[in-house]
């Protein structure tokens, strides 16, 4: 599994187009992403955050989120011991019928399942997640088509939840999110292999195919951010990594992430990490 670009490849470690991840860690960082998989996210310990299309969802324990396919998100948490399942599974690849585009238009809703606002569906939704999950870490005889039946009761549920409040013609342009996904896609790639260049607002969008008034609305809709404050993000990335490995002075830190000037780096690494790239160094030793 990794990110090329914000898009997550190659999560599925066997042919059968389903995972789960226990994840444990009290401090874990995963950047904004997305992917053509459905995700579930079910917390069993503590609470949980995940940000979707730039909204912060709060998680309580047992609290289940479901994130569309193509949906981009984030996880970050900090000082959080916990429990929580990651689910993600392909439904197109795992329908045997034909007959998931019938759901599509309910599936393309991130949603939030509360026990305490939902008590009913919350139920019916985890007795199968908890299925899921015994299912797959035994493996008996005929597992993959018990996954598929559960994850098809899940997918059915969810989409009777949100059957009054879907906009069919604006769900009917679903498919075409994927397609701006993967163009906008080249524009995170640009940049992650330019940063330490010069780069402009139109360099980027035309390496994406938009034109930058159309660019800039996607940009600031998927990232939540400005594409410079972005490109800014990602270059003090880079220059915290090289105070921290590297026996570089602040000048060398500041031109290898793409910086041209000491006083923007200077401005910049204050503003976003409350310090200067001296004393943050000096804090790491």
């Amino acid at each position: 599994m990794f990110i090329e670009g914000i898009h997550e490849k190659d999560i599925y470690t066997e042919a059968y187009p389903f995972r789960i991840e226990l994840n444990t860690f009290e401090n874990f960082d995963w950047p904004l992403h997305w992917h053509h998989a459905a995700e579930l996210v079910y917390p069993i310990e503590n609470g949980y955050h995940t940000t979707v299309n730039g909204q912060e969802y709060v998680m309580c324990e047992k609290d289940i989120l479901f994130i569309a396919g193509g949906d981009t998100h984030s996880f970050n948490t900090r000082n959080n011991k916990g429990n929580r399942f990651f689910i993600q599974f392909d439904i197109s690849t795992m329908d045997v019928f034909g007959q998931a585009h019938q759901l599509t238009p309910f599936l393309s809703i991130t949603k939030l399942i509360s026990a305490k606002d939902d008590p009913l569906l919350h139920t019916e939704l985890e007795r199968n997640i908890v299925g899921l999950i015994h299912e797959y870490q035994h493996r008996a005889l005929g597992y993959t088509l018990f996954l598929n039946a559960r994850i098809f009761d899940i997918l059915v549920l969810l989409s009777r939840s949100v059957y009054s409040n879907v906009d069919f013609e604006s769900s009917s342009c679903n498919s075409k999110k994927f397609h701006i996904l993967e163009k906008l896609n080249l524009a995170f790639q640009y940049i992650e292999e330019q940063y330490q260049n010069d780069i402009s607002l139109k360099d980027v969008s035309f390496a994406a195919g938009f034109s930058e008034y159309h660019f800039s609305r996607l940009f600031k809709e998927i990232t939540g951010k400005h594409f410079l404050s972005y490109l800014n993000e990602r270059r003090i990335k880079k220059a915290i990594q090289l105070l921290i490995a590297h026996n570089m002075s602040i000048t060398e830190v500041a031109l290898s992430s793409g910086f041209n000037s000491i006083a923007t780096f200077n401005r910049t690494f204050k503003k976003l990490k409350g310090c200067t790239p001296v004393e943050y160094k000096k804090m790491q030793f």
